[in-house]
């Protein structure tokens, strides 16, 4: 065994005795980490659905046993409310307690390290563009559009776009959940878009649409294409949705 699977290995351990005995930055009194992002005040920010007449629901058996990873899509849209409607089960605040964010998702000690980003590429009342969800207030904020966008984000995505109607791009603020864990936070990061991931697959499944979970991406490419800096704010895992054949 070659000493970089070791040191991975002991990567994803969670090592709590060692915790214990270090002083977190939020033990020693420090600033926590902002909990969502801000976007400029003139950015366009579009107010998704929260109400989903039009789309009928399913049990939890159902989505459970049809889901499967879907990698070719219908040539067609999806619809702004089935775009609000996987926004909203994926990853939407859902309620707040004194200095803690709670989601729909579960997170290490509430410390939401995760954000958003969807490529909108065929979506009803959307133009293809890059959009950061606003997890508290339910909103869509435009990150950039730009030529030729659907050839850079497959590009980045390693020729694995195909035809999909939207990209999630589920990204980590990594101090978020080091301000609490420290060392032994990285692998509550890693689990947590793995949650997220996972809700959108069930979530999708509802509108008769699938997703394929992606790992195998461009790092740099990826981060530039959102705009984060790839160093304190980078992408963690990628999927891209699209309704079935």
């Amino acid at each position: 065994m070659s000493e970089r699977i070791k040191n991975n290995r002991q990567a994803i351990k969670p090592r709590w005795l060692d915790l214990y005995t270090l002083e977190s930055a939020k033990r020693k009194g420090l600033d926590r980490p902002k909990q969502f992002l801000e976007v400029p005040e003139d950015s366009l920010k579009i107010p998704l659905d929260i109400e989903f007449s039009n789309i009928k629901q399913k049990t939890l058996t159902e989505v459970i046993a049809s889901r499967r990873s879907l990698r070719e899509y219908r040539d067609t849209f999806l619809t702004f409310e089935e775009l609000s409607y996987l926004l909203w089960e994926t990853c939407r605040v859902d309620s707040f307690r004194e200095n803690a964010v709670f989601r729909t998702i579960p997170t290490a000690g509430a410390t939401n390290s995760m954000e958003t980003y969807v490529y909108v590429n065929k979506v009803e009342k959307l133009k293809a563009g890059i959009y950061l969800y606003l997890q508290d207030t339910h909103q869509l904020a435009l990150i950039k559009r730009e030529k030729n966008l659907e050839d850079i984000v497959n590009d980045s995505l390693l020729k694995q776009l195909r035809n999909a109607q939207a990209v999630f791009f589920f990204t980590t603020i990594p101090a978020r959940t080091e301000y609490k864990y420290d060392f032994c936070a990285h692998k509550m990061i890693a689990i947590e878009s793995g949650h997220a991931c996972q809700n959108l697959s069930l979530a999708a499944e509802v509108i008769d649409a699938g997703v394929c979970a992606i790992c195998a991406y461009d790092q740099e490419k990826v981060d530039k294409v959102l705009n984060i800096d790839g160093e304190e704010h980078f992408t963690m895992y990628c999927a891209t949705v699209g309704k079935k054949k």
